[in-house]
């Protein structure tokens, strides 16, 4: 399975973002943050504004505005994250091009059975644990 785009920069938003010594207080700039990552401001900010949609960041308008963590990261699984930021559906369409297969098919099956057991893996960490990683620390250090 591979992850979207959206999906991808909403994971590194929300990990820089909870790396912060106090993730539910301090400011980052969606320019700030699309800089970091080298993507252009404008995809940037359709990600903040979804992420600000689904409630995982809070967004400011305005001078001193920016984003901050809308939950603690302690209560924020991967999985959660990624169901949020995902398309719906599942990782094969048997309905848009109806396959006549489709009521009895064990290829189905076992894709959703595959597809459910990605999900309850990224349940197990928390956006709190994937922030320490090291280098990523020491990424917030460097950029204040």
């Amino acid at each position: 399975m591979q992850l979207t785009r959206f999906s991808d920069l909403s994971l590194r938003l929300l990990l820089y973002l909870a790396s912060r010594d106090k993730p539910l207080e301090t400011v980052v700039t969606v320019r700030a943050a699309a800089e970091l990552f080298n993507v252009p401001y404008t995809h940037m900010v359709k990600v903040a504004y979804q992420l600000g949609l689904a409630g995982l960041v809070e967004t400011a308008k305005g001078r001193g505005g920016g984003l901050r963590l809308g939950r603690r990261p302690e209560s924020l699984r991967i999985g959660e994250i990624v169901r949020i930021t995902e398309p719906k559906g599942g990782l094969i369409d048997c309905w848009t091009q109806p396959c006549p297969l489709r009521e009895d098919c064990l290829l189905k099956s076992a894709l959703d059975e595959a597809y459910e057991a990605f999900f309850r893996a990224l349940d197990q960490y928390s956006l709190a644990q994937m922030a320490k990683t090291p280098s990523l620390q020491k990424l917030v250090q460097i950029t204040g």
